[in-house]
C-alpha cells in the first residue's frame, strides 16, 4: 500500500510534494499542523480506505501508547494517588481477613478497620507492623500473652487483651503474620512506583541547555549530539561552545570536495521513488555540457515502468543534444553500457521501487550483475524523515556505495536527518541539490557550507512558526548565538 507522510513549511509546498511523488490521483488521508510546517499524509486514490483503515489504526496505537505513559506519570485521568488507595484497599482487606482468622471479636476488628482507615501515612502504618512482628517474635508459643504495648499499637490505637486471652498460637507462621507481610512487599511495590514517577518527572521537568536546544533545533540524532557535546569543555561561554559544536560537526560531515563527474566514467544513481535522481542527473549533464561539450556524454535509464521517468530523460537528452539510451527487454544495461564505453561520462538512470514491488529485486540484480566497472551514487532527500533514509540506504548498500547526493534542500524544514545520516553511516556527499533550475542548483559537497545551511534552514523554520503564533523559544537561541 503506496501511503506516504510528508512535512513541509506550508501546505502548498506539501501539496506539491504530494502530486509530485504520487501522482495526480493522490487523495489527503489526514493534515496537521507540526513544528515547523505541516504534517500531510496522502495515498493513492484506489487504497483510500486502506490508507484510513491504516491510519485509524496507527491512531489507536499512538492513543494506547499514550495512555500507558500517562499512567506511568500520573498526568491526566485516576491520578497515581488513586492506584494508591486502590492498593491501600487491598491491604486493609486482608488484614480484616487475618484478624478473622485469629478470631478477633468483631467489635475490635471492627474498631480496629476503622482506626486504620483513619490513617493515611504508610510509613506509620509499616513501622507499626514491623514493631508489631518483632513483640510477637519473643513471645513463646505456650506462654500467656503479655499486655499490649501501646507503642506497638496501630497509631496507638491497639485494644487492650485484659478482658478475653489471646488463643494459643501454634508453632508455624501466623495467617495474620503471613498476610502483613504480603502488605509490606505491596507497599515497598507502591514506594518504587512513587519513587520512579517523581525520578521520571523530574527528568521531564529539567530543562535543557541553550546548547542541546540548539542541536535539537538543528534536527540531529540523539548519537550525534552526544558526540558533539562530549568535546565541550565545562564553564565554556555559550558562543564560543556554540561555535566549537558546529566546527566540530562540519569536521564531522564527510564529503568529496571535488567535482565527481570531471572523473569520468559510468556513474549510477539509485534510491527510492521521488527523491530527485532524474533531476540530479540533468543538472550534473547540463553542467558537464557546458564545461566539456556534449559529444563525450551519454544518458541511459533502466526505469520503463514509469513513462515519465525515461520521457523526461529524453528531453533534457534533446536539450543538451546528448544520446539517451533506454534499457528494455531488447537491451540489457549489460549491452547498453558495452555499446557506450567510448563516451567519456555516462549517467544512469535507476527505477526507484518500493519493498513490495516484484520488480525491485530484478532491478537491484540487474545492477549487481553488469561487467562494467559503474560508480553508484545514493540520492538522498533531504525532505524524508530519517527511517525513510535508512530504508533506501538498506536496499542498496549491497551494490557497493561510492557516495551520495542530498537532494531537496529547499522544501526541507530541517537539514539535521540527513546530516546525522551521512556522518553516522560514513558516506560522503558529492552534491547538494537545493532547487529546480537546471543546472544551477546544485554544488559539489561541502563541509561548512552544508552547516551552515543546516543552521540557516533550522533558523528560517523557527521564525515560520514564532510568526504562525507557535513560539517555541528556538529562533531567539540562534539570534543569540
Amino acid at each position: 500500500m503506496k501511503v506516504k507522510r510528508f512535512f513541509a513549511p506550508d501546505m502548498r509546498q506539501a501539496m506539491a510534494r504530494v502530486r509530485e511523488e504520487i501522482g495526480p490521483d493522490a487523495v489527503i488521508v489526514s493534515n496537521r499542523r507540526v513544528a515547523g510546517g505541516v504534517e500531510v499524509v496522502a495515498a493513492h486514490e484506489h487504497e483510500y480506505e486502506a490508507a484510513q483503515a491504516e491510519f485509524k489504526r496507527e491512531r489507536a496505537r499512538k492513543k494506547r501508547r499514550d495512555e500507558q505513559i500517562r499512567l506511568l506519570t500520573g498526568k491526566g485521568g485516576v491520578p497515581v494517588s488513586g492506584h494508591l488507595a486502590e492498593e491501600k484497599e487491598r491491604a486493609r482487606a486482608r488484614i480484616a481477613e487475618a484478624q478473622r482468622d485469629d478470631e478477633v471479636p468483631s467489635a475490635i476488628t471492627g474498631n480496629r478497620n476503622q482506626q486504620i482507615e483513619a490513617d493515611d501515612d504508610l510509613e506509620t502504618i509499616l513501622a507499626s507492623l514491623k514493631q508489631r512482628q518483632r513483640a510477637r517474635a519473643q513471645v513463646p508459643p505456650q506462654s500467656a500473652p503479655p499486655q499490649a504495648d501501646p507503642e506497638s499499637s496501630f497509631s496507638g490505637y491497639e485494644p487492650e487483651y485484659t478482658s478475653r486471652p489471646e488463643p494459643v498460637i501454634a508453632p508455624g507462621p501466623a495467617p495474620e503474620r503471613g498476610a502483613l507481610q504480603e502488605m509490606q512487599q505491596e507497599i515497598h511495590q507502591l514506594k518504587a512506583m512513587l519513587q520512579q514517577q517523581s525520578q521520571l518527572s523530574a527528568q521531564m521537568e529539567q530543562p535543557a541547555s541553550p546548547l542541546e536546544r540548539k542541536l535539537n533545533a538543528l534536527g540531529l540524532s540523539p548519537r550525534l549530539q552526544k558526540h558533539l557535546m562530549a568535546g565541550v569543555e565545562l564553564g565554556t561561554a555559550p558562543d564560543k561552545a556554540w561555535q566549537n559544536v558546529l566546527a566540530r560537526l562540519a569536521e564531522s560531515v564527510p564529503v568529496m570536495g571535488e567535482e565527481f563527474t570531471d572523473r569520468g566514467g559510468m556513474i549510477a544513481f539509485v534510491g527510492p521513488t521521488g527523491v530527485g535522481k532524474t533531476t540530479t542527473i540533468g543538472k550534473l549533464a547540463a553542467r558537464y555540457v557546458l564545461k566539456y561539450g556534449s559529444s563525450s556524454v551519454a544518458l541511459v535509464t533502466t526505469d520503463t515502468y514509469r513513462i515519465a521517468a525515461h520521457e523526461q530523460l529524453k528531453t533534457f537528452g534533446r536539450i543538451l543534444d546528448v544520446p539517451v539510451r533506454v534499457v528494455d527487454d531488447s537491451n540489457s544495461l549489460e549491452q547498453v553500457l558495452q555499446s557506450l564505453r567510448n563516451k567519456r561520462l555516462v549517467l544512469i538512470d535507476t527505477a526507484g521501487l518500493s519493498d513490495k514491488d516484484p520488480h525491485s529485486r530484478q532491478q537491484l540484480e540487474m545492477l549487481e550483475s553488469v561487467t562494467v566497472r559503474m560508480k553508484k551514487l545514493l540520492v538522498v532527500s533531504c525532505s524524508s524523515q530519517r527511517q525513510v533514509i535508512e530504508k533506501g540506504y538498506e536496499a542498496y548498500k549491497g551494490l557497493g556505495l561510492n557516495g551520495c547526493v542530498l537532494s531537496k534542500m529547499d522544501e526541507s524544514g530541517s537539514l539535521g536527518e540527513a546530516l546525522s545520516f551521512v556522518v553516522e553511516k560514513n558516506l560522503s556527499v558529492a552534491y547538494a541539490a537545493d532547487g529546480q533550475r537546471i543546472p544551477d542548483d546544485i554544488g559539489v559537497g561541502n563541509k561548512r557550507d552544508l552547516v551552515s545551511r543546516a543552521v540557516l534552514t533550522a533558523q528560517e523554520s523557527q521564525s515560520e512558526a514564532t510568526l504562525g503564533g507557535r513560539n517555541d523559544n528556538v529562533a531567539p537561541l540562534f539570534n543569540a548565538g
